[in-house]
């Protein structure tokens, strides 16, 4: 299909896509100042590129492709046994030329599914990463195609620079079974003469995205049974008398309901404005935050002494008195994470100091942040991304986690919570988690909440129905939910991004589960994805920050006014958390703040008046 043409899904594919993403069709947007494009992959790079297998059954092979006019040769990929991993059956081509941080590149190639799964469509993920520790990502998309040979275009801003000799672009085609064929493959940098809204890039549709979606209308509805009540204010004057025609304006100041974001404590510098921007919308859009990193194990010690560039203790301390100053809420973010990482080392994993390493931070983090945290996740990544699962229990124990539990109760009395990602995703991932959940209820240890990050791409999003499915299941188990990491990227298109949050937005909110809903990335200037971010580095909205502005700030934040009846009683529906009362009575005002729970009783809050103004 060439350039600039579009194809409409069919009914057929749309039900092909079952309970997950996802659509793509070509579209194109004209490529300005292509003339300064150059490739990053060799001529022949294509052809030479590495096939790997690992736990699959998979077999790739390079040559003639049957009937292709326009292109005889390509890569041949059949999965007749998916494996554990995307990344399980791989192909990968080096990255030759340079690409910047920030720079805009274009992935083009044409491809066809000459066998699909027997539910759900062919398809994969590219990954465009450095092979050093950690796999730095400078870009990620996802493409599925049908039987029919077509163009797939994923452009993307580079996250990280280009590595010589270590950078990679890999078709990652595991999950599946399936048999694809892949040509013509190009990578082209345009630098930072292109926005990336200018490249050509598939159109994406996720189930449950129209307008009419009869699954947003119903949760719409059951936002308004389950969040919003109705609350009565009795309105006495310091000596206890009734003040009937009194008139009331309440406005929510802050949602009960854990509306944020991560925060950096280096941006709370006692004396520095030049985040004064990045503070002041927080203040006006959120109800809690996290620390990003500030209190995880190592960074937290490493801030203790006092002589780190980007970690310290009092920057830390000063974020969280300016949220305790502000009733903005703050979760702590974390004890011990169940996957190897700098902090518990793969290669120490014979250490025997390493329980007590693991403990110790524990006893440091509720010491230090226990006085000013919400909760707490106890337990960060307790499956991790391998299947089956390679955690520290592996080396202390089965009961580990438990243990950490009852060690956690012993030392704090803020909630305690669990956290892992691809939740949403069926699969290995999804089942180990709630596995993982149902040991720690037979060993007496429940969690007193499930988080469930949300890290998407354009390859990987989930139907909100399937989210409120998955939701459903793990409030069986435990019937407290949050998302707790939330970003998507979409390679450049935004209104894609606002109407991904918009119905994970509104889907979480309406189920009575859940407690919260955290953005990891919101500020362009801080955080691993800048794409993902809500607001650019001016402080200037996106489409996605006009969404959250909109539906947080906005729809779900009372503001409304009514009058006192002859005994003092002020009514109206509202949604809950920490309100600005105003009161106007013979002439006098005052403005008092209260907190007004989901969870209050039906008889109505007595608020106690001392006026501002004189009669």
């Amino acid at each position: 299909m060439p350039i600039g043409s579009s194809t409409k899904p069919s009914m057929h594919a749309l039900r092909s896509l079952g309970r997950l993403i996802l659509l793509l069709v070509v579209t194109a947007a004209p490529v300005r100042a292509a003339e300064q494009a150059t490739p990053v992959i060799s001529a022949d790079a294509f052809e030479r590129a590495s096939f790997t297998v690992s736990d699959a059954i998979a077999t790739g092979t390079f040559g003639p492709l049957d009937g292709v006019a326009g292109r005889p040769h390509g890569w041949t990929v059949d999965v007749a046994s998916p494996g554990r991993r995307l990344w399980s059956v791989q192909l990968a081509i080096p990255v030759v030329g340079p690409v910047a941080t920030g720079d805009a590149v274009l992935i083009s190639f044409w491809a066809r599914a000459d066998r699909s799964p027997p539910e759900g469509v062919a398809g994969g993920i590219i990954a465009v990463e450095n092979k050093t520790p950690g796999n730095p990502k400078l870009g990620l998309g996802g493409f599925t195609i049908d039987g029919e040979w077509r163009r797939i275009d994923v452009p993307f801003l580079a996250g990280v620079e280009a590595i010589p000799d270590k950078a990679v672009l890999a078709f990652q085609l595991g999950e599946r079974p399936q048999r694809l064929q892949i040509a013509d493959l190009t990578v082209t940098n345009h630098r930072r003469s292109v926005r990336l809204s200018d490249l050509p890039r598939a159109i994406i549709h996720y189930p449950g995205r129209e307008a009419d979606a009869a699954w947003r209308r119903d949760a719409l509805a059951r936002i308004e049974k389950h969040r919003v009540r109705e609350f009565g204010v009795r309105l006495v004057d310091d000596a206890g008398r009734p003040l009937p025609g009194a008139t009331m304006r309440a406005r929510l100041a802050r949602h009960e309901f854990l509306f944020g974001g991560t925060i950096k404590a280096e941006f709370f510098k006692p004396g520095d404005t030049s985040w004064q921007k990045y503070r002041d919308t927080i203040d006006r859009h959120f109800s809690a935050v996290v620390f990003e990193n500030d209190l995880k194990p190592g960074s937290l010690e490493e801030s203790l002494r006092d002589d780190d560039d980007h970690l310290r203790w009092e920057w830390t301390a000063a974020a969280a008195e300016w949220c305790r100053e502000r009733n903005i809420a703050i979760r702590g973010h974390y004890m011990v994470a169940g996957v190897w990482g700098s902090f518990a080392s793969r290669d120490r994993s014979t250490d025997p100091t390493l329980r007590d390493r693991l403990f110790d931070h524990m006893r440091l983090l509720a010491e230090k942040a226990g006085p000013f945290v919400h909760d707490f996740d106890v337990l960060n990544h307790p499956v991790g991304w391998s299947n089956p699962p390679q955690t520290v229990r592996d080396v202390l124990g089965p009961g580990f986690y438990a243990d950490v539990i009852r060690s956690a109760r012993r030392l704090t009395d803020r909630p305690l919570w669990i956290n892992e990602d691809r939740t949403f995703n069926p699969g290995f991932q999804q089942e180990h988690y709630v596995s993982c959940v149902r040991e720690l209820l037979d060993a007496g240890t429940p969690p007193d909440g499930i988080g469930i990050q949300g890290h998407f791409h354009s390859g990987s999003l989930v139907a909100p129905e399937e989210m409120l499915r998955v939701s459903d299941r793990l409030a069986s188990l435990v019937p407290a939910l949050m998302l707790t990491e939330w970003d998507v990227m979409t390679n450049g298109d935004e209104e894609l991004q606002a109407d991904y949050l918009r119905d994970t937005l509104i889907a979480a909110y309406s189920h009575p589960a859940y407690r919260g809903f955290l953005m990891w990335v919101w500020w362009e200037g801080a955080g691993w994805r800048p794409e993902a971010a809500l607001f650019r580095r001016d402080g200037s909205e996106k489409p996605n920050g006009r969404v959250w502005r909109e539906l947080v700030s906005e729809r779900w934040r009372t503001d409304t006014s009514t009058t006192a009846d002859t005994a003092g009683l002020a009514r109206f529906r509202g949604h809950a958390g920490l309100y600005d009362l105003t009161i106007e009575h013979e002439g006098r005002t005052a403005t008092v703040q209260h907190v007004l729970p989901l969870t209050a009783p039906p008889e109505p809050t007595t608020v106690t008046i001392r006026w501002d103004a004189p009669p």
